[in-house]
C-alpha cells in the first residue's frame, strides 16, 4: 500500500495548533489588498445575510426525509444557515468595523443550537444501511456536512479572534471538541478506512476534521497525535485506492471532493507538522491525481462525465490553482486562473464553505496576474487511464471517449462501454448524468432510476437483458487502446443470459478523415437495440441518422424509434436544455456505424 504521508511524517512527535493567521481579520495587508469591486460585493452579500431568515430545522423536518425521500427541503435550510455565517465572517473581515458581529454571533448560536449536524440522508452508523429518523446526540455521526460545519465554526473563531464574545468562543470550542474531535478519536466511521472501498468522503471529511480539531488550543498533545495518525491512515488508504495514472472512477464532478480535498488535507498536515510537503505534492502519483481534471476537460465549463457526474462539473477555483502550483502543473494553474477571472472567486457548489472562500480570496490577486499571461496549453491527442479503462481521443475540436471498467465503481451507473462525443463545446452523444438526489438514489432501488440504467447510455442492450451492477459485470480489454482505437468485450457487463453469447465493441478514430467508426460484434438470439442519447434532435433516413452537427450511417438495414426526454429535474436543468433525445436503433446483428461531422 502507498504510505506517502506516513513516510513524510516519520518521527513526528509534536503537532502544532492551527491558528490560520494568514486569514485573520488582523492581517490587514491581505484584507485591504482586495479590490474595491470585490470588497463591495462581499459587503453586499454580508448585508443580505444579516437580514436573512435562516429558518429552523425541526425534528419533523429532519424526519421528512425518511417519510418522503426528499433531501432538498431540509438541506435548503441547512446550507443557507452555513452560507450566511460564512458570508458574514468574510464581510466583517473586509470591513473590520464590528457592524456584522452581532449577526455573526446569532448565526454561530443557531448552529450550536442544532442538536445534530448530520443531514438525514447520512444519519446511519453502518455504510449503505437504512438511515435513522432521529439523531442520537450521545454518539454524533461524522458525515460530510457535520465535518464542514465544524470547519466553518473553527475558522469563524480563528479569523475573528478577540472580536467575538469570549463565551461564544468557548462554546464553539466545546462543540468542536465534543461533536468533532472526540467522535473522531473514539468512534470509527466507514470513510476512515478498514471497512470496504473508500471514496471522496475520506479526504473531504478528513480535511475538515483536521481544520476543526487541530484549531483547538485545549486539545492535548496525545489527542492531536491520535488525530494526525488516523488522518494519515485514512489518506494513505485513499491514495492507495488510485492507480498510478491518477484516474478517478467517481468522475470529474467528484474530483473537487476527492483528489482536491486530499490536497487540502495535506496542506493541513503540512501546517500542523511543520514539515515541508513539497516531496509529497511532487510525488508522481499525487501529480497524476491532480492532473485528472485537466485530462477530462473538454472546453469551457464542460467535462467528460460518467456515473453521477454532470458534464458541468464546476469551474476551477483557487483550490485547483493551489493544487496545480504545488504539483508543478502549469496548464492547470493557468486554467484555474482563467476560470476565476471569468467566473469570480466564489465556488458555486461550495459557497457555504468558509475555508474555500478564504482560500479563494487569499490567492485572488496572484491568480489575476496569472490569468493575464498570454499563454495556452494544448491537450494530449490520446489519453488512457488503464485502471478505469477510460480512453480519450482528441483531434482539432473533436473530443471522443469510451469507458470500459466495471459496474461497481463509486457513484456507479451501468454504463460500461458507453461513449461520449463533443465537437468543440457542443455535446453530440451525451451522458445525461444524475437527477436530484433522493432517498432512492443511494438505496437498493438505485437501478430502478433511468439514468443509472444501460438503456439510457450510448450502448447496445438486448431487451429484456441490460447491464447489471456489480464488480463482476465488467469490460474485458481485447485490443489495447492506442491513438486511434480500442476494442472491448462487453458480454460480461450484462445480466447473465444464455441467449446473449457475445457483444464486442470496437472503436476506430480516423483522424485524417475526421470520422469515427463503432463496430458492434454481436452473437445473440435476442434482438440488439442501440441507444443513442443526444441534445440535437435526430432525423431518420435510410439507415442513417442526421443531426444538426453530425450524422451516423449504419452498415446494415436498421430501424429507428425516437423518444423525447423532457428535462424537468432541477439538477439536470443545470446542464441540459428543455429536451434531450433518445434514439433506439434496432440492429439485425453485428453492425458498424460511422460518425461524420458537418
Amino acid at each position: 500500500m502507498d504510505r506517502i504521508l506516513e513516510t513524510a511524517l516519520l518521527g513526528l512527535d509534536r503537532v502544532k495548533t492551527l491558528t490560520f493567521e494568514d486569514f485573520s481579520i488582523d492581517n490587514r495587508q491581505f484584507w485591504d489588498s482586495l479590490s474595491d469591486e470585490v470588497r463591495a460585493d462581499i459587503i453586499k452579500q454580508g448585508e443580505a445575510s444579516a437580514q436573512a431568515d435562516d429558518g429552523y430545522i425541526s425534528l419533523a423536518l429532519f424526519r421528512d426525509f425518511r417519510k418522503t425521500g426528499n433531501r432538498e427541503r431540509l438541506q435548503e435550510v441547512y446550507f443557507a444557515k452555513r452560507k450566511n455565517l460564512s458570508q458574514l465572517v468574510i464581510a466583517e473581515c473586509v470591513e473590520n468595523s464590528g457592524r456584522f458581529l452581532e449577526a455573526i454571533e446569532e448565526a454561530v448560536w443557531a448552529l450550536l443550537s442544532e442538536p445534530s449536524w448530520v443531514i438525514p440522508a447520512h444519519n446511519s452508523y453502518i455504510r449503505d444501511t437504512e438511515q435513522l429518523d432521529t439523531p442520537l446526540l450521545e454518539r454524533p455521526v461524522l458525515d460530510l456536512f457535520a465535518c464542514e460545519t465544524g470547519e466553518i465554526l473553527a475558522l469563524t473563531k480563528c479569523t475573528l479572534k478577540e472580536k467575538l464574545n469570549p463565551v461564544i468562543v468557548k462554546d464553539i470550542e466545546w462543540a468542536l471538541y465534543n461533536r468533532i474531535a472526540l467522535p473522531y478519536i473514539k468512534d470509527c466511521f466507514w470513510w476512515m478506512g478498514g471497512a470496504g472501498p473508500l471514496n471522496n468522503w475520506s479526504p473531504w471529511c478528513t480535511q475538515n476534521v483536521l481544520i476543526s480539531s487541530l484549531s483547538l488550543s485545549s486539545l492535548s498533545e496525545s489527542e492531536k497525535m491520535k488525530i494526525v495518525r488516523q488522518a494519515v491512515i485514512t489518506l494513505d488508504s485513499f491514495i492507495a485506492s488510485y492507480a498510478d495514472d491518477g484516474g478517478c472512477d467517481e468522475g470529474a464532478g467528484y474530483y473537487h471532493a476527492a483528489a482536491l480535498a486530499l490536497s487540502g488535507a495535506m496542506l493541513m498536515l503540512e501546517r500542523a507538522s511543520g514539515r515541508d510537503f513539497t516531496p509529497v505534492f511532487t510525488d508522481s502519483k499525487i501529480k497524476a491525481m491532480a492532473d485528472f481534471i485537466e485530462k477530462v476537460h473538454v472546453r469551457g465549463d464542460i467535462y467528460l462525465n460518467y456515473a453521477d457526474c454532470s458534464p458541468k462539473a464546476g469551474s476551477l477555483t483557487a483550490r485547483e490553482y493551489l493544487f496545480a502550483k504545488r504539483t508543478e502543473n502549469c496548464a492547470m494553474m493557468h486554467h484555474a486562473a482563467e476560470d476565476v477571472k471569468a467566473n469570480g472567486w466564489r465556488e458555486d457548489d461550495n459557497d457555504y464553505n468558509l475555508y474555500y472562500m478564504l482560500t479563494g480570496l487569499y490567492y485572488l490577486n496572484e491568480m489575476t496576474k496569472e490569468a493575464e499571461k498570454d499563454i495556452s496549453f494544448a491537450k494530449a491527442p490520446f489519453t488512457c487511464f488503464k485502471a478505469t479503462q477510460l480512453v480519450i481521443w482528441r483531434e482539432d475540436d473533436i473530443t471522443f471517449t469510451v469507458k470500459g471498467g466495471c459496474n461497481a465503481e463509486s457513484h456507479n451507473h451501468n454504463d460500461t462501454g458507453s461513449i461520449i462525443l463533443y465537437k468543440g463545446i457542443k455535446p453530440l452523444l451525451v451522458d445525461i448524468g444524475v437527477e436530484t438526489y433522493t432517498k432512492t438514489t443511494f438505496s437498493p432501488l438505485r437501478y430502478t432510476l433511468k439514468p443509472m440504467q444501460s438503456g439510457w447510455h450510448n450502448l447496445v442492450n438486448f431487451p429484456p437483458v441490460e447491464q447489471k451492477d456489480g464488480a463482476e459485470y465488467r469490460a474485458i480489454l481485447i485490443d489495447e487502446p492506442d491513438e486511434n482505437s480500442v476494442t472491448f468485450d462487453l458480454t460480461a457487463a450484462y445480466e447473465r443470459d444464455e441467449r446473449l453469447r457475445k457483444y464486442h465493441r470496437g472503436v476506430f478514430f480516423d483522424r485524417a478523415g475526421k470520422t469515427i467508426t463503432v463496430s458492434e460484434e454481436i452473437d445473440s438470439s435476442l434482438v440488439p437495440v442501440l441507444t443513442l442519447m443526444s441534445q440535437e434532435e435526430p432525423e431518420f433516413g435510410k439507415n442513417t441518422i442526421s443531426y444538426e452537427s453530425f450524422s451516423i450511417e449504419f452498415s446494415n438495414d436498421v430501424s429507428f424509434e425516437k423518444e423525447v426526454m423532457n428535462v424537468t429535474d432541477e439538477r439536470l436543468r443545470k446542464a441540459w436544455p428543455d429536451r434531450l433525445y433518445r434514439s433506439l436503433v434496432t440492429l439485425p446483428g453485428s453492425t458498424d456505424w460511422t460518425i461524420t461531422f458537418k
